[in-house]
């Protein structure tokens, strides 16, 4: 059983080309691939990436595969989604910027493998944590505020939205 790694660059759900073409070399489906492809990174465009690297790992006797989309960073999508470019440098001090709780739950969906939590509550307050070191309120709040209201369960119906989707896609 012999396992190629390939990397290639694509632009976020719009898989294709040369660099998806070089594939057939290996013996998969390109348009499996391709479909995959865009499946992951499809929700990376809302947030102006140009480009994103994606591993594949082919199996070159079943001709199976895996994807992995290297995701950004959760602050560069925090900054991406509020506009800026860089975080405050007196984080608590100088807000520059706001963002609403259902967006940082769709950076925690994006990063859900990466965050490594146990449920989608602990994987959101990961993401709002970032907030508040680069100088971001969420929804005018901050956000260790919005840390105790999550606890109290305030955001249940974005937590359950998410995992609900999560368990859909077999992810969760």
């Amino acid at each position: 059983m012999v396992k190629r790694v390939v990397k290639i660059a694509v632009a976020p759900g719009k898989a294709g080309g040369p660099a998806v073409q070089q594939l057939g070399q290996y013996g998969v489906d390109i348009g499996k691939v391709t479909d995959e492809i865009n499946k992951k990174t499809r929700i990376l465009a809302n947030y102006g990436i140009n480009n994103v690297f994606v591993e594949l790992e082919i199996d070159e006797d079943t001709r199976n595969f895996t994807v992995k989309p290297e995701l950004p960073p959760i602050t560069d999508l925090i900054m991406r989604s509020i506009g800026k470019d860089t975080g405050s440098h007196q984080a608590v001090k100088e807000l520059i910027g706001d963002i609403n709780i259902e967006k940082l739950a769709e950076i925690a969906y994006i990063k859900w493998e990466e965050l490594k939590s146990r449920d989608f509550k602990g994987a959101l307050k990961q993401v709002i944590s970032v907030c508040r070191s680069i100088g971001v309120t969420i929804n005018g709040k901050d956000p260790k505020q919005v840390l105790r209201e999550l606890d109290s369960g305030a955001y249940d119906n974005v937590i359950n939205k998410y995992e609900e989707l999560l368990r859909q896609e077999g992810r969760f």
